[in-house]
């Protein structure tokens, strides 16, 4: 059985270790950060560190395990409705950890990739799925359904993500999101798929969260 729980501020470099083993492969951060897969796990380890610790302080970080071990198997990374990390202060305080993750050359590609993606967000407040993944040993377990469904099921504001590939975009689409069109910009044959969730109907008396 697989158990979801919120992170601590003392599980980052774990959660972090497992999103940046989860990316190493991913077509969307490969066009990010380049370098060969070994490499490229390590330059996510900085940049997935600042998603994680900002989803601590603006939004949420969901773990997965497995009841027979404590060892985590899977994260996601929410932003939190209104909160979008693309401030002039945020780069400050991170611009060490941007630097380690893409080099001084690759500041520049990167700022451009992000901007494209910044874009393609919709206007309305909504929930934003910012990363997603799980280890070798999570895998085939149903540990990305067991993310979504934790989450998805306690927030009634919208959610938008970007997938990936076609697989994760089949996964997303079973949680009710639906394509909303590509995100221009990337590389080809890289073009993340937009993917928007409605909110659920508010009910008197309540407000969306």
């Amino acid at each position: 059985m697989i158990t979801v729980s919120p992170a601590a501020p003392v599980d980052v470099e774990e959660a972090t270790a497992v999103l940046a083993g989860a990316f190493r492969d991913d077509p969307v951060m490969s066009a990010f950060v380049g370098g060969d897969p070994d490499e490229r796990e390590r330059r996510l380890t900085h940049l997935l560190g600042v998603l994680v610790r900002t989803g601590l302080s603006s939004g949420a970080v969901d773990l997965a395990r497995a009841e027979e071990g404590p060892a985590v198997l899977g994260v996601a990374v929410w932003s939190a409705p209104g909160n979008r990390d693309d401030g002039l202060l945020h780069t400050i305080r991170n611009i060490g950890s941007y630097l380690r993750a893409f080099g001084p050359g690759g500041l520049r590609r990167a700022a451009r990739l992000q901007r494209a993606i910044d874009s393609a967000r919709p206007g309305e407040a909504h929930w934003y799925l910012g990363a997603i993944g799980a280890t070798p040993a999570g895998r085939g377990r149903g540990i990305g359904s067991a993310l979504l469904r934790a989450r998805l099921e306690t927030i009634e504001a919208p959610a938008y993500l970007e997938a990936s590939t076609e697989r994760s975009a089949a996964l997303y689409a079973r949680f009710g999101f639906d394509r909303i069109g590509t995100v221009a910009g990337f590389p080809e044959p890289v073009r993340p798929v937009a993917m928007w969730r409605p909110g659920a109907p508010v009910r008197p008396g309540r407000s969306g969260s």
